[in-house]
């Protein structure tokens, strides 16, 4: 008898959420093809609680054909939390992709195989084959597969947040916590898989109905991954790309600005410390660094360079990286306003100079200065001088 109790409405109500939110994030016009992998991760995920949605609900007692329906697709929950996490920061998958789901599609090519036995052969090789041999090594392979991507994925991560040091100017602006929030998602999921197999294997035997917490589990992270997902689907990160290695070839600038003079020395006996001196002028009476989210793409271009070779003058030539060389002309500017007796607020002062906002700005300032805006105020500015108090404060 089919009946729908508290605990099938449970994860069937959490299933029809996660299958609702894959819908929608499969029709989000922005980041379409990394929104596309995190409805397939969400599917993946959904799908993981259909056995238990039914089977509280009574259908494997009904309808014993639905034996190995094709439910659970473990070994690709791993593969697609990774290319989702590289899709969102760089401009296009790994190169051949399609190889980490190969497993996968193996699992569930057999999945598809046993489903379509008749009924008698589909029990006798479930009882005496697919439980006590195949069964286990598809759960053991679907941590180890999670456990893999996780780590790939964490170190990629890190990765990309050396690369954003390098390539923005505020990274404030980028550091979202939605690629945090899928890493912590899926760890959980690991861990929650992990305890109740190692209780199934080393402890006690658990019963369909034992494993009710685990589902529940999943079913809260499906909750959380679809709230998340679907709040930061549009969310754009700046694209890592691999520097181009070779010397620039000089093109056309914006804005009819003048071109910077071609160097006539070898690459290796360049002078980089002149070369950043003269960029670091040009951006500096140019006044890029006013722009919040100034990025060395935007930079390299209107100087007619590329990338790698502008990032070489900054660190090669100025000893410091690009962020911190913009920042310190902000901070700079923020200074001298102070130094002025501005009679802005210090928050005005600093969003007019190129920072996006409060926290930025105090986290910023006090690296290059030491101390906060309103501590560095009231040290370098005469009491009978100063402005109106500050509206940002120290982090």
């Amino acid at each position: 008898m089919i009946r729908f109790g508290s605990w099938s409405t449970t994860l069937g109500l959490a299933a029809g959420f996660g299958a609702l939110i894959a819908m929608l994030l499969l029709l989000a016009p922005a980041n379409r093809s990394a929104n596309r992998l995190l409805a397939a991760l969400l599917a993946v995920a959904t799908l993981r609680l259909m056995p238990y949605v039914i089977g509280f609900a009574g259908f494997y007692d009904a309808y014993p054909w639905l034996t190995f329906a094709p439910f659970d697709h473990g070994l690709a929950i791993g593969p697609l939390l990774y290319l989702y996490v590289c899709r969102l920061a760089t401009p296009s998958l790994p190169p051949r992709w399609g190889w980490h789901l190969l497993p996968a599609a193996i699992d569930f090519a057999y999945n598809l195989w046993a489903f379509a036995l008749p009924l008698a052969q589909k029990e006798n090789w479930d009882e005496r084959v697919h439980r006590p041999w195949i069964e286990p090594l598809e759960s053991a392979a679907a941590l180890v597969s999670l456990a893999i991507y996780l780590v790939a994925a964490i170190r990629f991560c890190r990765r990309y947040r050396r690369w954003l040091a390098e390539h923005v100017s505020d990274q404030d602006i980028h550091r979202q916590p939605w690629i945090g929030t899928v890493l912590a998602a899926l760890s959980l999921w690991l861990a929650v898989g992990l305890g109740f197999e190692i209780v199934d294997r080393f402890l006690r035997d658990l019963s369909y109905f034992d494993r009710f917490p685990q589902y529940l589990a999943f079913a809260a992270i499906v909750l959380w991954l679809g709230l998340e997902g679907w709040r930061h689907a549009a969310h754009c990160f700046p694209p890592l790309v691999d520097p181009l290695p070779a010397p620039p070839r000089q093109t056309a600038a914006i804005a009819a600005e003048p071109m910077p003079p071609a160097l006539p020395q070898p690459e290796r006996t360049r002078d980089w410390s002149a070369l950043a001196a003269e960029w670091l002028v040009r951006i500096d009476q140019a006044g890029w660094w006013r722009e919040p989210g100034l990025t060395l793409e935007q930079v390299a271009r209107r100087l007619g360079s590329n990338e790698s070779y502008v990032s070489r003058a900054f660190n090669a030539g100025a000893g410091r990286n690009f962020n911190f060389a913009i920042n310190a002309l902000r901070v700079r500017a923020v200074q001298q306003a102070l130094a002025a007796n501005d009679v802005r607020s210090v928050l005005a002062i600093a969003l007019e100079s190129g920072f996006s906002s409060k926290a930025s700005f105090n986290r910023v300032f006090l690296a290059h200065a030491g101390v906060s805006p309103t501590a560095w105020r009231a040290a370098h500015i005469p009491e009978t001088a100063a402005g109106k108090e500050s509206e940002a404060t120290s982090a």
